[in-house]
This record gives structure tokens, sequence and C-alpha cells, in this order.
């Protein structure tokens, strides 16, 4: 699965936790979720999604207590066949999302077309970082502001909807007929 799609499905179970400070590290097989700011409705709320009995709980020399989660591929999957049967039985069209969700899809666009291989993810309300290793192990890293990504997100989605949006692509072009042949159908046609 690309990393946009399940940073998607990730990020609506985010979002449904109302999460703001995270990190989420990808191995490539796997997604540990760690966050200082997890309360026992959110860490519900996720244990619920991912079906896990137990979570890795430490605490921080500040004394806050840090816990991690983690997505497998298989809970990731499970989460976008349940996220696709939701739309699919919805008689509304889905409203657009401005959450985690959406953003994190867009930053898995960035890492898809990156060719990334292991990230981890550092997100704030203000600001959101990413440190990748590409497939031919050299090492990248960025930074953006929410509001950055949220615009690049939106050009993500109007690249997507452009089509549907703008109707079917123009007609295929007429065949070239030589003058001769258009001028004697033309005589034979006003006949």
């Amino acid at each position: 699965m690309a990393y946009a799609q399940s940073l998607r499905v990730i990020g609506q179970s985010l979002d449904a936790a109302r999460l703001v400070n995270f990190e989420l590290e990808n191995d490539g097989q796997s997604y540990l979720m760690r966050s200082d700011s997890l309360t026992q409705a959110s860490e519900w709320i996720l244990r619920n999604d991912i079906r896990e009995n137990e979570s890795t709980v430490a605490m921080s020399p500040s004394g806050t207590v840090s816990r991690s989660l983690v997505f497998t591929q298989a809970v990731v999957s499970r989460l976008d066949a349940q996220g696709q049967r939701r739309r699919n039985s919805s008689s509304s069209r889905p409203e657009a999302s401005k959450g985690i969700s959406q953003l994190l899809r867009t930053l898995g666009d960035h890492l898809d077309s990156a060719q990334a291989r292991a990230f981890r993810i550092s997100w704030s309300p203000l600001s959101v970082s990413v440190e990748y290793q590409r497939v031919h192990g050299a090492e990248d890293s960025r930074t953006f502001s929410v509001e950055k990504l949220q615009e690049l997100s939106s050009r993500t989605k109007f690249r997507q909807s452009t089509p549907a949006r703008l109707g079917p692509k123009s007609p295929e072009p007429t065949p070239y007929i030589p003058a001769g042949e258009y001028l004697k159908h033309t005589r034979q046609r006003d006949r």
C-alpha cells in the first residue's frame, strides 16, 4: 500500500483521537506512533481502532507519560477497508477533510514520489517535520508549516479532481480528408 493511502488511514484514526502532537515512524513494515499528549479517551479510540490490548508506556525524564501504539500493515488494510465500506454505504457525498488525515496523505504523496523506504514524522500544531531515507540510501528532511501543508494538499486535491470537474477529454481529432474527397462528399450530400 502506498504511503499516501496508509498515512491517510492512520490520520483518520489520529483525527478521531484528536491528537495534535505525535511522532510517527515507519521502518518499511509497520507504523509506530508515539505521543506525550495521549489522553485516556484518545488512547481508547486508538486501541479500539487497532484492537491492541497493550501499548508501550514509558516515563520521560520530565515525569510525563509517553505512550506508543503500533499500526501494522494488516491493521492499516483493515481500517482502509472499513473506511471504504463506510463511504460506499453513505448516501451523501463526504465532506473534504482538512484534518490530519488529508495532510498526512499529502506527506505520503511526497514520500512516495521521493521513493522513501523509512521515515519519521514529527507533528505539532504549528509545524510538521519529516525525515526519510530513500531506497538508494540517501537521507533527506523537510519541515512544513501546517498552512503550507494545507496549501500543498489543496493543490493535490485540485490535480486529482480536475479531469472529472472539466468533463470528458476532448474528442479525438477528425481524420484528415483530402480536399478533393471533402468536396466530392459535400456535393453528393447537397444534391
